[in-house]
């Protein structure tokens, strides 16, 4: 094998030459030295660096010969070039997703073991200074993908840019997971040398004839329209499967919701908002309480890139890709060639 990006050279010739006109045994020696010489050439061009110029003057040859000889190792099998890079696969993947979903942009990360959502965490956060724009405002969801996001993100000069709550806070703030929607905007706002425009709102309400009054509030109205008008949003995506402490509805779920996820067949849900895999909303008695920019307001938004990745989270993501919920995605590369096969199989 050659090493990626380099020639190897083959230490043979090819047997498979056409019949000589000379006979067997001065065939032989010409052919032997013939090889030998394009062997020396072809190391000292291609292993040792040297110019073609150094190498006819060090054997004595002209530089036009230098040339045919390095021309026919190639032609001959001696010299093999392979153009390589480990990035070429997930170049490759971005490629078919771009295409096959209707993206607008995509970013594969390498998966790792040990933490997969700290790396497209990491990959959103070399997207995102390409994405947007000074004088932008960017939208911000919830979650660990977007916190992955926040920590990753380096010091970039933004400084007229306003970056704003896609959604309430969690109960508590739950401080220990990090992942609260007004942290996380405090923390990419500082990144990007900027302001943020923050809601003092829950996530839920328990009485939904609370959540109208909540919404019309000058200050959490305001914010939500910011946020409709934003250019650029950034959230996470989960499948419909709520449990665990990583999941923020897992504690928020009773049997007439399930049965609502069900019936209306959701596939996932972003804003806490399930839709199915048309991207259509699906109610549940949990949408009237939920405080956060509909998903028909998302969609308004020149530039959403869901950050995302899991086996569980593939139908929610082609969903929300196809359902026009989305126009951009982060993902490792084990999901990403879960969903390639999963649209090879449907489409």
């Amino acid at each position: 094998m050659s090493r990626q990006g380099r020639p190897s050279i083959a230490g043979r010739c090819d047997a498979r030459r056409s019949p000589s006109p000379y006979p067997r045994g001065v065939d032989d020696r010409h052919e032997r030295e013939d090889v030998r010489l394009l062997l020396h050439v072809a190391r000292l061009y291609f292993e040792d660096r040297r110019t073609q110029a150094d190498i006819a003057q060090s054997i004595g040859y002209s530089r036009p010969t230098i040339s045919r000889l390095l021309t026919r190792a190639q032609d001959r099998g001696i010299v093999r070039i392979t153009i390589a890079h480990p990035l070429e696969r997930l170049l490759a993947m971005e490629e078919r997703l771009l295409t096959e979903l209707g993206l607008a942009t995509v970013r594969v990360a390498e998966s790792e073991a040990s933490d997969s959502i700290d790396a497209i965490g990491r990959a959103a956060s070399e997207l995102l200074p390409d994405a947007l724009k000074d004088g932008q405002v960017l939208a911000v969801g919830n979650g660990r993908s977007i916190a992955a996001l926040a920590r990753h993100l380096p010091e970039i000069n933004r400084p007229h840019s306003t970056v704003v709550q896609l959604l309430g806070s969690l109960p508590g703030g739950l401080p220990a997971w990090g992942r609260d929607s007004p942290t996380l905007c405090w923390m990419i706002a500082s990144s990007l040398g900027t302001t943020s425009a923050r809601m003092p709102i829950p996530l839920f309400v328990d009485d939904p004839a609370l959540a109208k009054p909540l919404m019309r509030e000058e200050r959490v109205a305001t914010t939500l329209a910011l946020a409709a008008r934003a250019d650029v949003a950034v959230v996470g995506v989960a499948g419909t499967e709520a449990r665990g402490e990583g999941d923020v509805l897992a504690e928020y779920m009773t049997p007439g919701i399930e049965d609502a996820i069900t019936e209306g067949r959701a596939v996932g849900h972003i804003l806490d908002q399930h839709f199915d895999a048309a991207g259509h909303h699906v109610p549940t008695p949990l949408s009237p309480r939920t405080l956060a920019l509909s998903l028909d307001g998302l969609r308004e938004i020149p530039l959403v890139i869901g950050i995302a990745c899991g086996s569980e989270k593939v139908d929610a993501l082609i969903a929300a890709a196809r359902g026009g919920i989305l126009n951009g995605l982060v993902t490792d590369d084990y999901t990403a060639s879960l969903i390639l096969r999963r649209l090879d199989r449907t489409d």
